[in-house]
C-alpha cells in the first residue's frame, strides 16, 4: 500500500510550520506598494529586480516603525527587507522532493523600512 499524501509525518510538519529562522539579512529594492492589509500589519510589494527570486512580494511582515495608514499604493519606494531563511533537514526535503516540491529552505521576508523616492524632485 502506498502512503497518503495527506499524512505529513509529525516530524516534518513541524518543521514545516514552526522553522528556525537564522539572523536576517538586509537587502535594498526599489518598487512600489501594490496593497496594504491594515488588519494583519501586512502589505504587498512589486519590486523592479528581483528578491529571493521573485518580483512580487506578497504578505510581508511590517516593521512596527511603518505607519500603515501613511503607505499609498503606486508611490515609488526604496525598501528595506530583512530575509531570513531557515534551511531544511535533509529527512524534510527528501519528503518534500517525493511529493514533486522541490525546496530546501524557507524564506520570509520582511518589510523594515521604506523611504519614498520624488522622481519629480529639482536639484
Amino acid at each position: 500500500m502506498g502512503k497518503k499524501q495527506n499524512d505529513i509525518p509529525e516530524d516534518i510538519n513541524k518543521e514545516l510550520e514552526s522553522p528556525k529562522f537564522g539572523e536576517p539579512t538586509e537587502l535594498t529594492a526599489s518598487g512600489y506598494i501594490l496593497d496594504v492589509n491594515e488588519k494583519d500589519n501586512k502589505v504587498d510589494i512589486q519590486t523592479y529586480e528581483p528578491v529571493s527570486g521573485a518580483t512580487i512580494l506578497e504578505g510581508l511582515s511590517v516593521s512596527k516603525k511603518i505607519k500603515l495608514g501613511d503607505l499609498e499604493k503606486g508611490i515609488v519606494c526604496e525598501f528595506k527587507l530583512d530575509e531570513l531563511k531557515a534551511t531544511l533537514s535533509k529527512k524534510t526535503i527528501e519528503y518534500l522532493k517525493e511529493q514533486g516540491i522541490m525546496m530546501n529552505s524557507i524564506i520570509k521576508l520582511e518589510l523594515k523600512e521604506l523611504k519614498i523616492i520624488d522622481e519629480h524632485e529639482t536639484s
